[in-house]
């Protein structure tokens, strides 16, 4: 993967759970840069899957930034809760329009957030999209 300096990102996600129940979906590493430029890598089943950097399309720029927008609603939070066994953390880093948050959520505690929750399903597409993977972020 293209390694981007976290102050050149404008989202930076990582999550997922590469072994155990929920290894299926893997774990990933999602990062888009200031010029549109979409960075995958993750591990699935315990094989790594790394199909590099590519540029966003249109729609999935403007998918991207109808999603921070709604971010923006949100103010930067740490889960308090311990997680449920099997559960994936979440660690999420975007600038958007109201500047800066980071998220660091459990799977099912970031569900529950529509704003997060619409990023998930970005996600999940971006994935499938340009890994040819299903990441389930979102169900």
């Amino acid at each position: 993967m293209n390694e981007t300096s976290p102050e050149a990102c404008i989202l930076r996600f990582e999550g997922g759970a590469a072994h155990g129940p929920n290894g299926i979906f893997g774990a990933w590493t999602v990062t888009v840069d200031a010029t549109g430029a979409l960075s995958i890598a993750g591990q699935v089943l315990g094989r790594d899957v790394a199909p590099g950097s590519a540029p966003l399309s249109p729609g999935e720029r403007h998918a991207l930034a109808s999603a921070l927008d709604g971010l923006s609603s949100l103010p930067s939070r740490r889960s308090t809760r311990m997680g449920i066994p099997g559960e994936s953390f979440l660690h999420i880093t975007a600038t958007t329009p109201r500047g800066p948050t980071t998220l660091d959520l459990w799977h099912r505690e970031a569900q529950t957030l529509p704003p997060v929750a619409a990023l998930l399903r970005w996600i999940d597409a971006v994935i499938k999209t340009h890994a040819g993977h299903d990441a389930a972020f979102a169900a």
